[in-house]
């Protein structure tokens, strides 16, 4: 961390402590003080209430890689990415649903059409 930052105390059970232990080592966090300023860095990061959820989403190692080597090319961070990622998918999601809707409504009255509705009889 570059400068020097102040420093503050606190009081936590021992239950949070192990935690802070536990994850030492992951990410490049190196000690407890590096996982305490990365779980502050993201509280802070986090919407205000009403603004929007966070969803924290494990990608796995190679997922990561490439998100990472893909962030770097267009120069944008990881959040607008998935972001952007994440609009695209419902997008067609719910494009694909109204096509597909749009379809089955289509044959539906093609059905409908064939069929005389007093005999019940194919025309």
């Amino acid at each position: 961390m570059a400068g020097v930052s102040p420093m503050v105390s606190l009081r936590i059970p021992e239950d949070h402590l192990l935690e802070l232990n536990r994850l030492v080592g992951f990410d490049g966090m190196r000690n407890r003080s590096d996982v305490i300023r990365e779980a502050v860095r993201r509280l802070l990061a986090s919407p205000l209430p009403g603004q929007g959820d966070r969803v924290e989403v494990d990608l796995g190692p190679d997922l990561t890689a490439s998100l990472r080597g893909y962030c770097k090319l267009v120069g944008e961070s990881a959040e607008v990415v998935l972001r952007q990622s994440a609009r695209e998918h419902i997008r067609k999601e719910l494009a694909q649903g109204a096509v597909f809707e749009e379809l089955l409504a289509k044959r539906m009255d093609e059905l409908r059409s064939q069929y005389d509705d007093d005999s019940n009889a194919l025309r």
